[in-house]
């Protein structure tokens, strides 16, 4: 700690006037606090770098340029196999497919874990979060990867853009895996029709309907729902693992990134978003893989699936987990998207 005197005070105080004394001790005092505030102000700006979803691990981290923005991508691979893109959910980040990333590099895929428009290390802008544009860059990020086609897996509303965009670039899209996602379209028909069945999802739909400044003000009930989403979508097993407490940490440090707490709050809205009319009843002609769980919820939903796709669906589940398999079981996860891309190849 700084000390109040020093030496040359104690030679000086015998000639030095008393006010004058007090004023040195008063500037010296000044200018260690206002050291202290800025080391305070650093930290608190490191914090909210983009740098704090900066992992390392068995990928690199790249950024691709499309429609004006630059968005950050975790790869692995050699770039001339096939390409698995995948789409995190609204909480979370690219971070959140970290365990699979490399066991599906390993199995001969060229693999990208994106993140979004306004999340991460990726740009944010202040407009384009909406369906059109999420489809928009994930048919740019395809293309600057240097791919024609790619087998896209989402899960939360990282489903739901891979629906849109096999419907709106089906050209672009290979395959999708949807994780406990429809087409937003018809989620929002399903909800409606049922709305019972869909009690938490309307909680958290109704939520993040609130204006903006108002969601800003409640930034704690936020992140607890954020955790909260964790939780109800993984086993008692997972959460009292250290994997659990370090994905809500994890995602906990995301939403903390300057200019990111907006883009999240818009893209949660995805879940149910809407579209122009004349895109709401285009299908898919891609094979589908939709992975669930076993509830009277889904009994609802299927028919909605088998509507939207015009190729082949099929319902998978990995025993064991919910609706967060690439974090309750990597491994297995990982093994279900590689035995669908070696489909695809036939």
């Amino acid at each position: 700690m700084t000390p109040l005197t020093t030496p040359q005070d104690a030679q000086d105080g015998a000639t030095r006037p008393r006010g004058s004394r007090i004023g040195a001790r008063l500037s010296r005092r000044k200018k260690l606090f206002r050291r202290r505030r800025f080391m305070a102000r650093t930290v608190a700006n490191l914090d909210r770098s983009p740098a704090v979803v900066a992992l390392d691990g068995p990928f690199q981290h790249d950024h691709v340029y499309t429609r004006g923005i630059r968005l950050h991508v975790a790869v692995a691979g050699l770039p001339e196999d096939p390409l698995i893109l995948l789409i995190h959910g609204s909480f979370g980040g690219w971070f959140d497919y970290r365990d699979v990333i490399a066991p599906l590099a390993k199995a001969g895929f060229h693999v990208a874990a994106v993140d979004m428009r306004g999340y991460g290390m990726s740009d944010k802008p202040p407009n384009g979060y909406d369906l059109r544009h999420a489809a928009g860059d994930i048919n740019g990020i395809i293309a600057a990867l240097g791919h024609d086609r790619a087998l896209l897996v989402g899960n939360d509303t990282g489903g739901s853009v891979a629906w849109t965009t096999a419907t709106v670039y089906p050209e672009r899209v290979e395959g999708v895996l949807s994780v406990g996602a429809l087409h937003p379209v018809d989620f929002r028909r399903a909800v409606r029709r049922q709305p019972l069945l869909f009690l938490p999802d309307l909680g958290r739909l109704g939520l993040f309907r609130l204006p903006i400044p108002v969601l800003k003000l409640l930034r704690s009930v936020v992140i607890r729902a954020s955790r909260r989403e964790v939780a109800q979508n993984t086993g008692p097993a997972y959460q009292r693992s250290g994997s659990f407490a370090e994905t809500a940490r994890l995602r906990r440090k995301a939403m903390s990134i300057d200019h990111a707490f907006t883009p999240m709050i818009r893209n949660n809205r995805l879940l149910t978003g809407t579209l122009p009319a004349k895109l709401q009843k285009d299908t898919t002609p891609a094979p589908v893989w939709l992975l669930k769980q076993h509830t009277h919820r889904w009994d609802h939903l299927i028919p909605y699936a088998r509507a939207r796709s015009t190729g082949t669906l099929r319902v998978i589940s990995i025993p064991g987990t919910k609706n967060l398999p690439h974090l309750e079981n990597p491994e297995e996860f990982a093994a279900q998207v590689a035995q669908f891309g070696n489909q695809l190849r036939r």
